[in-house]
């Protein structure tokens, strides 16, 4: 798929006017990391992937399908208040569904975890609320939810959280992402109908297909791609960032540094790669006011990668 970055090509440029005095300079300049990573967080938000939202009834179990695949399986026995309360009537169920670079870098979910390059076969958001309040999971108990396969490669469960300054990190858990068993699934008939519409051709046959033949063949076809492009449900243990990752395992990694040229006066920018090959981005964030330099660097770099440098 050819991605068009164009509109991600954004500097966040904090100019520096030579005509004020120097005591307003210096109190401009009284700021500090959280407040300029805030400030390019905001901004951004503008061109951020936007979520699904679903408001389902809190009287039986339900089942929440979004715009890519995926499948939530909602029970609302299983939900209670952050406080501990019963919920409402109804829930509103949140999902964002980011399978490749593009999505990804709107929604600002680099693809590392603790500075490891990861290769992301789909990273997720899934939040539950009710009237407002914030919901969470009883003890005990799983949201259970299908994800798009959009890899063939093995695949593992990562939870994600932000940082003060909104970075995201990924840490992984013990669970592996299993495709749907096929053994337990009634082998489809397909040779036998194409079969019989090949002689029904060959024919010339007026008689068409019975309602159970057509049945059948839509039956077939749904396995089959049900099969291929989701996997079998997985036990979700909280709400919040969901990652399909693998960790880039290469043995030549390297250190890209970079710098912004003292002229242009740049306080903060938040400076991204891209990589054209795997599904894999990662993030920086170069800050500089008065004394206070921090040198940009993207560590563990596999060598030979081509990329993208966006800031």
């Amino acid at each position: 798929m050819k991605i068009n970055f164009k509109l991600f090509v954004i500097a966040f440029l904090g100019l520096i006017s030579c005509n004020k005095p120097q005591k307003s300079l210096d109190n401009e300049l009284k700021i500090d990391l959280k407040t300029e990573a805030a400030k390019i967080n905001d901004y951004l938000k503008k061109y951020e992937e936007p979520s699904q939202y679903f408001n389902v009834s809190t009287d039986k179990p339900s089942k929440i399908k979004g715009k890519h695949g995926t499948i939530v399986y909602l029970n609302p026995q299983d939900l209670l208040t952050e406080d501990g309360q019963a919920i409402g009537n109804s829930v509103e169920v949140e999902l964002k569904e980011l399978l490749n670079q593009e999505q990804l870098l709107r929604a600002n979910a680099p693809t590392t975890s603790n500075g490891q390059l990861l290769v992301s076969g789909g990273a997720y958001y899934i939040n539950i609320k009710s009237n407002g309040q914030q919901l969470k999971l009883k003890d005990g108990k799983y949201l259970s939810v299908e994800f798009p396969k959009i890899t063939s490669e093995e695949m593992f469960l990562f939870y994600g959280q932000r940082d003060t300054l909104g970075q995201l990190n990924w840490q992984q858990v013990d669970q592996k992402f299993e495709n749907k068993p096929r053994q337990n699934v009634k082998p489809p008939s397909l040779t036998n109908d194409f079969e019989n519409i090949l002689s029904y051709i060959e024919l010339e046959s007026n008689k068409p297909l019975t309602l159970e033949e057509q049945q059948r063949i839509e039956e077939n076809a749904k396995i089959a791609k049900v099969l291929d492009y989701l996997y079998q449900p997985i036990k979700l243990n909280q709400f919040g960032w969901i990652n399909c990752d693998r960790f880039y395992n290469v043995p030549n990694k390297t250190n890209l540094y970079y710098s912004f040229n003292p002229i242009d006066s740049i306080v903060s920018a938040k400076v991204y790669l891209v990589f054209k090959n795997i599904n894999s981005i990662m993030e920086s964030f170069s800050f500089s006011i008065k004394d206070n330099k921090y040198k940009g660097v993207f560590d563990n770099i596999p060598v030979g990668e081509n990329i993208k440098f966006i800031a």
